[in-house]
C-alpha cells in the first residue's frame, strides 16, 4: 500500500483510449502536474492486484481490485479497476450502459479514496457522482472536473430510476425497496408474467429481474408490450417517491455537485446556453452552474490513432506529391470493390479490421467521378444517418456523376438502414455507383482513396474521424455544429485556409436539414468538377492542418485546474 501514496495530483478517469498525447503535452508545459489514469478492466489473467475491497452493488456484495499496469512508453502510470459487477461486458462500449456503468462508478470512487492523495479527478464524459446518494459522501478535498461532450447523448437515454436503484442501493436502501408494498405488488405482477415459479422472496425476484432486465423492459414508442411498460413506469415513479434524490436529470449529469464542468467545443458551449432545445431538460441546471463552467477546444495527435503507418495505404503521399499519388489510391480501391472481386470474395483483406464484413453493391472503375465516403455508426438521429441517405439518393436522382462508399458497422441490424440498402439494390440505375459495408474497416485506406467524406451530424460527437480524413487529404463536408464547426474552416469563409465545406447552420434547426446538407455537398462537387486549382488547395490545406494539443488548449486546462483547487 505504501506504493500507492505516490498516486498524487490529477487522476484522469476514462472509459476510452488512454489520453497519452494530452498528458504528454501537459507534462511538457507543466511538469508539476502529475497525471495518472484509471480505467476499467475486463480481464485480469494472472496479474496481482495492489489492493482489493468489497462493495455492495447489484443486490449483492461484490469484490473489486485495483491493478497497476507496467510503465508504458509514455511513462504514464495507468491503474486498472476490475469487478465482476461490470467485467462481463462483451466490448468496451458496453460499459457505458447503465447496468455496467453504475457499479463501475461506485467502485471507482472507492478506489480513488483508497489509492492515496488525489487533488483533482478529471472525469472524461461519464457521470462521476452516479449513485453517490446511497454511499458515504465523496471527500470534499478531492475536486471533480466533469467533462461533458454532448448532453443530447445522455438525454436520449431512457430514464430508469428503478434500474438505477437496484444497481446502486446500499443495504438499508435495499431493505426499503424490498419492504415497500407498492413495489412488492408490482414486482409480483412482473414476475408472474415471465416466470412460472411462485413468488416467494423479494430479493430473489429482484435478482431474477436484474439478470433478465433488458428482456423484460419494453418501450411503448417502439410498439412493444404495453403491460410490461406500465409496470416499469409505475416502478420508476414509486422509486422516485422513495428516493427523490434519484431524480434522473440532476442525478445522472451531476453538474451541481461537480466543482467545474466543461464542454470540448466553443460552438456547442454557446449553443447549450443560448438555445434551450439543444440542452433540453438540463437547461436550468446548465444556467445555474454557468459560473463554474467553460469550454476547452478539442485536440489530438493523429499518429496516436494508428492511422499513419505507410503500409496501410496503397500509395503514401504528402503535400508535395498528393496530386499524382492520391489518384492511384483511388484507382486501387475502385478495383477492390468491382463487381467481380466482391462476387468472388477477393477483396483486399487489409481494408478491414480482421472481422467478418458484409459488402453490398459495387463500383465501376471506369467512372471518372468523385468518390464520396461516409463512415458512421447506426445511431440515426445524432449521426444524421437519415440525412446521409437522403442526400445520396437526391444526388443519384439529379444524375450527379458520383460514387459512394458507406460504412456502418451493424447497420444491417437497423431496419431503417436495411430498407435504404434494399431500395438501392432494387434500382438498377444505381448499379456500379455505391458500396455498403457492414463491418469494421481500416479507415486510413478509405480516407486516402476518397475525395471527400460526408459527416451530417446533428450532435456534438467528438470522434476523431474528420481529423483522420484531413490527415489523408480527404475533404470533409460537414454540419456547422460543435467540434466540426470549431475545427473545420469552410473554403467559402476562408479562401486561403479553407479545409472543407459546412452547412449554413447546424442541423438542429426548424429548417429542412436535407436541403442544408445537400447544398454543401453540391458546392463541394462543383469545386471538384469545375475548379481543380481550388480543389487542390482544399486537399493541401487538409494535409497541413494542425490537430495538435497546442499551448492554448493545455494552458486553459491548467487554468481550470488551478481555479478548481482554489
Amino acid at each position: 500500500m505504501k506504493e500507492c501514496q505516490k498516486f498524487t495530483g490529477i487522476l484522469y478517469l476514462t472509459l476510452g483510449a488512454l489520453p497519452c498525447d494530452y498528458i504528454n503535452e501537459m507534462r511538457k508545459q507543466y511538469p508539476e502536474n502529475d497525471i495518472c489514469v484509471l480505467i476499467p478492466m475486463f480481464k485480469i489473467d494472472d496479474a496481482k492486484p495492489i489492493m482489493r475491497f468489497d462493495y455492495f452493488s447489484q443486490n449483492r456484495t461484490v469484490e473489486a481490485a485495483v491493478y497497476k499496469f507496467p510503465k508504458n512508453g509514455d511513462n504514464i502510470q495507468v491503474y486498472g479497476l476490475f469487478s465482476s459487477a461490470f467485467a462481463s461486458c462483451k466490448n468496451i462500449s458496453d460499459i457505458a450502459k447503465l447496468h455496467y456503468l453504475a457499479p463501475f462508478m461506485k467502485a471507482a470512487r472507492i478506489a480513488i479514496k483508497k489509492l492515496g492523495t488525489v487533488d483533482i479527478v478529471h472525469c472524461e464524459n461519464i457521470p462521476f457522482f452516479l449513485g453517490e446518494e446511497f454511499e458515504k459522501k465523496f471527500p470534499s478535498n478531492i475536486k471533480v472536473l466533469q467533462v461533458i461532450k454532448d448532453f443530447t447523448q445522455i438525454e436520449m437515454t431512457k430514464s430508469e430510476p428503478f434500474w438505477t436503484a437496484i444497481n446502486l442501493a446500499g443495504k438499508a436502501e435495499m431493505k426499503s425497496i424490498c419492504r415497500d408494498k407498492v413495489i412488492k405488488k408490482l414486482i409480483a405482477m412482473l414476475f408472474k408474467l415471465h416466470n412460472t415459479k411462485h413468488f416467494y422472496q423479494m430479493r430473489e425476484c429482484l435478482k431474477y429481474i436484474y439478470n433478465n432486465y433488458y428482456k423484460f423492459r419494453k418501450y411503448i414508442d417502439k410498439g412493444e408490450d404495453i403491460e410490461e411498460n406500465v409496470i416499469f413506469t409505475k416502478l420508476n415513479a414509486r422509486i422516485l417517491e422513495l428516493f427523490p434524490e434519484l431524480n434522473y436529470n440532476a442525478y445522472l449529469h451531476t453538474l451541481k455537485r461537480s466543482n467545474y464542468w466543461i464542454t470540448t467545443s466553443e460552438t456547442y458551449y454557446n449553443e447549450v446556453f443560448n438555445r434551450p432545445k439543444i440542452s433540453g431538460e438540463m437547461y436550468p441546471v446548465i444556467v445555474n452552474t454557468k459560473d463554474k463552467s467553460d469550454f476547452v477546444s478539442y485536440g489530438m495527435v493523429t499518429e496516436k490513432y494508428g492511422f499513419s503507418v505507410p503500409d496501410e495505404v496503397y500509395q503514401k503521399f504528402d503535400v508535395e506529391n498528393f496530386r499524382e499519388l492520391r489518384g492511384k489510391n483511388k484507382t486501387a480501391i475502385l478495383k477492390e470493390f468491382s463487381f467481380e472481386r466482391i462476387k468472388t470474395n477477393f477483396v483486399d483483406p487489409t481494408l478491414f479490421n480482421n472481422e467478418e464484413v458484409t459488402i453490398m453493391g459495387s463500383l465501376d472503375g471506369f467512372f471518372d467521378s468523385p468518390l464520396l465516403f461516409a463512415h458512421t455508426n447506426s445511431e440515426i438521429f445524432a449521426n444524421g444517418v437519415d440525412i446521409l441517405f437522403n442526400t445520396i439518393l437526391k444526388l443519384f436522382e439529379l444524375h450527379k456523376n458520383i460514387q459512394v462508399i458507406i460504412c456502418i458497422k451493424d447497420g444491417l441490424k437497423v431496419r431503417f438502414i436495411k430498407s435504404w440498402i434494399e431500395f438501392l439494390q432494387k434500382n438498377k440505375y444505381f448499379d456500379g455507383k455505391w458500396v455498403f459495408i457492414d463491418g469494421a474497416v481500416n479507415l486510413s485506406k478509405f480516407f486516402a482513396s476518397s475525395d471527400m467524406t460526408l459527416i451530417p451530424r446533428r450532435a456534438n460527437l467528438n470522434t476523431p474521424e474528420h481529423f483522420i480524413a484531413m490527415h489523408y487529404g480527404c475533404v470533409p463536408v460537414v454540419s456547422r455544429s460543435g467540434i466540426l464547426n470549431d475545427t473545420i474552416s469552410d473554403i467559402f469563409d476562408d479562401m486561403t485556409n479553407g479545409c472543407g465545406l459546412k452547412t449554413k447552420q447546424g442541423l438542429m434547426t426548424e429548417d429542412d436539414n436535407n436541403i442544408l446538407f445537400l447544398s454543401a455537398v453540391m458546392k463541394a462537387l462543383s469545386i471538384y468538377q469545375n475548379n481543380p486549382s481550388s480543389w487542390n488547395l482544399l486537399v493541401k490545406n487538409c494535409l497541413v492542418k494542425d490537430f495538435s494539443w497546442n499551448f492554448n488548449i493545455i494552458e486553459k486546462y491548467n487554468r481550470i485546474y488551478k481555479e478548481i483547487l482554489k
